[in-house]
């Protein structure tokens, strides 16, 4: 006796819901391999602009004279660079002002690049992250060897522009998405009042203790810090000021979960919009 199995066919409005997530499955596909494949080639170039721009910077190559203690994850030196290679850093991170603005009810407001738009619009700033100067020092600092993180993290090297009335960020940490300890690098390279001798009044403060303590950030500062264990926040910019910081995140060990992956992906959403989903 021959057995008959009747399976269920899908109903037409059954297969006229799934065509749009079929369509938006395979769109997502294609974005992702279009992008693998810039990576690669921005990869390429990267090799190339790192070595022209890097003799460029003529960074010094050795260690300042005195390194500060990170015992409280967080440490600071003052005029890290050389005159000229700062001034290089900043007049490229000024001359190109195409910024994604992104605005979150009471949390934050400000202007950012991402590391793959730095390639073109101020490969200055990408070869000066990727120099072994610099990985050198955020190494001693630290207390053991880091290196940057991956091309498609969107904020593995970022500028972050504080340049309308109330920019800032709120108090947070910074997720660590890689296996490895996680740690942000900041230099200013603007933070000035435009119709004074002062300081901006935006602030980064972190909590220590019960205690709000300030973090000084004139122009040519290095701050170092682990952002997942020090809780931090910028406070908002004032009128006719302009504050430009270059963020760099440095790790031990650089690689990610599928799952912290995904996470990152969704983070930089809020700071680089949809098209971070598929880096």
């Amino acid at each position: 006796m021959e057995l008959i199995v009747d399976y269920p066919r899908m109903t037409m409005e059954t297969e006229l819901l799934l065509l749009p997530v079929a369509a938006g499955a395979l769109a997502f596909a294609t974005l992702k391999l279009r992008k693998q494949r810039q990576y690669r080639q921005l990869q390429t170039d990267q090799r190339a602009l790192v070595e022209r721009y890097g003799a460029q910077l003529n960074l010094p190559g050795r260690l300042p004279d005195a390194l500060p203690d990170f015992q409280q994850r967080l440490a600071t030196v003052a005029d890290v660079l050389p005159d000229a290679a700062f001034t290089q850093l900043r007049d490229a991170a000024l001359r190109h002002r195409q910024i994604e603005r992104s605005y979150f009810p009471v949390h934050k407001q400000g202007g950012t690049i991402a590391y793959e738009d730095l390639h073109q619009a101020a490969p200055e700033i990408v070869a000066f992250y990727q120099s072994d100067d610099l990985r050198r020092i955020c190494s001693a600092i630290i207390g053991e060897p880091v290196l940057p993180t991956p091309l498609h993290d969107q904020s593995s090297c970022s500028l972050l522009f504080y340049d309308r009335p109330r920019d800032h960020i709120g108090w947070h940490y910074d997720y660590n998405f890689y296996n490895g300890r996680h740690f942000t690098v900041l230099l200013p390279l603007v933070n000035r009042h435009l119709g004074a001798d002062r300081l901006s009044s935006a602030q980064l403060e972190i909590r220590h203790g019960d205690r709000e303590v300030m973090i000084p950030t004139p122009p040519n500062t290095l701050i170092v810090f682990e952002g997942a264990r020090v809780f931090h926040r910028v406070t908002r910019l004032g009128e006719n000021e302009l504050r430009v910081m270059l963020s760099m995140t440095f790790c031990t060990r650089p690689q990610s979960s599928l799952f912290k992956g995904t996470v990152r992906r969704f983070k930089d959403i809020a700071y680089f919009g949809v098209r971070a989903l598929w880096t």
